[in-house]
Order: structure tokens, then sequence, then C-alpha cells
């Protein structure tokens, strides 16, 4: 159904003169007879009687009218939905985020977004990436940003790489290691390791650069995919923290932490990027959300120390 001759219908309903609702509605009123006259057909009945006095609406017509206001109103609220959402003044955009990203990048841009578009309803989910992926297939998320180390594209899904944050291993000031580089790399073990939950190649990359034997596993005292946590129990523990630079720099700039150096230290690292289905048109929201983040990192996330 033509929302347009719904519209003129209603116009003329109001006007109940060709002329005047053909004016009304910028056409000739030759032109608005013939629309009205295709409405009265595709319906199958008559929705205005015509008489040398003027115009008047059937009962047919009355019942059309009503539901085409209802629908015209509808059709006007659906496309200024449209338009906020293509501004991201209204909607909803639900993503997730690996531990990592989600304590360093994600809060400010974050804080941008609802400083700009108040109206917009954001849902974010914070997890470890295999948990993510799971929800972006069954299609929960819209897109996550995680370490994808383990991820690979396939048909139906789509991975951006975007950016690699580097990490070391880090204490609190006043620990056994902080200080001078150790020089057996093997004194990290004599103390509780903690960390995100690690990718399978980061492990494997561990366990050779401390030259650990094959059936020994690297293994980590803590795992939590809470930074925060970790954070704590690192500043009041003689654990150690794996972790990457930016995860940790306030503490390092305010001197509550510091990184343990070793000799041929080992480059470990997250791997950055933007996981989303494949073939999948991202919301505007979406799309300026993952803009931002993208932004944030070249100007403000360094990499490295």
């Amino acid at each position: 159904m033509d929302l347009r001759k719904l519209r003129h219908a209603v116009v003329l309903s109001e006007e109940l003169n060709f002329a005047r609702a053909a004016q009304k509605v910028n056409l000739t009123q030759s032109a608005l007879s013939r629309s009205i006259q295709g409405l009265e057909e595709e319906l199958g009945g008559k929705l205005f009687d015509r008489t040398l006095h003027g115009v008047s609406i059937t009962p047919i017509g009355r019942q059309v009218i009503q539901r085409a206001k209802a629908l015209l109103l509808e059709a006007n609220n659906l496309l200024h939905d449209i338009h906020q959402m293509q501004h991201h003044e209204m909607g909803d955009v639900h993503f997730g985020v690996g531990p990592l990203p989600g304590s360093t990048f994600l809060p400010p841009v974050l804080a941008q977004l609802l400083s700009e578009y108040p109206k917009l309803r954001t849902e974010v989910n914070i997890n470890n990436w295999d948990a993510l992926l799971l929800q972006l297939v069954d299609e929960q998320l819209e897109f996550f940003i995680a370490d994808v180390h383990n991820i690979t594209a396939d048909s139906k899904i789509q991975v951006q790489r975007f950016s690699r944050q580097y990490g070391g291993f880090f204490c609190r000031s006043g620990h056994p290691l902080a200080g001078p580089k150790i020089a057996d790399p093997q004194r990290i073990f004599d103390y509780p390791l903690v960390s995100v939950r690690l990718p399978a190649e980061v492990k494997t990359a561990l366990h050779h650069f401390f030259r650990l034997p094959a059936q020994q596993a690297f293994e980590l005292s803590l795992t939590c995919d809470n930074p925060t946590l970790l954070h704590y129990v690192c500043l009041h523990s003689d654990s150690i923290l794996l972790s990457t630079y930016p995860v940790v720099r306030a503490e390092i700039e305010c001197g509550s932490m510091c990184e343990i150096t070793m000799p041929d230290q080992i480059e470990v690292y997250a791997e950055m990027g933007i996981v989303t289905l494949a073939g999948r048109s991202l919301s505007p929201a979406a799309t300026w959300l993952i803009e931002r983040i993208r932004q944030y990192i070249e100007a403000v996330v360094p990499t490295s120390p």
C-alpha cells in the first residue's frame, strides 16, 4: 500500500475539497483525483462521495482515514528514529571487549560516546575472547574487540587486526625482584604469577623463553579476566603480574609498580582486533564506536613504553 496515497486521502478528508487538498500536497487536482481513485480501487471500496457541493467521507472512508492517520504517524516516527540512529542519537548497540582493552582504551571512548549521544543505549560485555566469540556467533553482540591470537577468520566471522600492545612482567615497588635487571629469568618462578587468560601462542612463547622441560607447562598461579583485581593482588603481595604496558602505565608512572627486566627480554604482546560476523552490516553506532576506538588507540594508547 502506497503511503503517499494514504496521505492524499487524509488531506482530502481534512479539506473536503479537491482543489485545496491538491494545493496542500503539491499536486494538480486531476493528479490527486487519480491518486484517490487508485487507492479506492486498491481497497475495493469508495472512500469519498463527490457531489456538486463538495466532498463527503463514506463510512468505509472514515475507517480507512482513521487507520491511515495511525499508519502515517508510525511511518513518520520510524523515519525520525532512523534519522536519529544514523546520527547516533538513539538506538541500541551491544558489543564485547576483552579484559585488556576493557581497562585501557574503552573507558575514555565510552565517556565520549555518552557525552555526545546520551540517548544511545549501550551494553558492554567484558569477557575473554572465547566467550565473546560464542556470543557473537549467537548474534548477542554486534562485534567485539579482544586479543585475537587464537581467532582465525572463516565463513562465519571476520577478523580485523589493528594494534599490538606489548607487555612484560611487573611487580610492586619494593618487591625482591624490583630494581636492576635480574640475571636469571628462572627467578620469576620463585613467586606467584598472575595474569588474564593467556592465548596458547603466548604460553608457547613463554615456555620456550624460560626453557621449560617439554613435560612442564607454563602455568599461572592466578588466572583472572579482571585487571583491577590482578593489580590489587600484585600491589599487595609478592606476586608478579604479566600484562601489557598500557594496562599498568598509571601504576608505572606513579611509582607503585615497576617492570622486571631480564637478559634477552622476551617480546610478548596482545594482538588487538575487531571481530564481526562475516557479511553483516554494523549499526551506525557500532561503526562510530569502532572508528573512535581506532582513533583513540592511534593517538593516545602507546604500544610499548
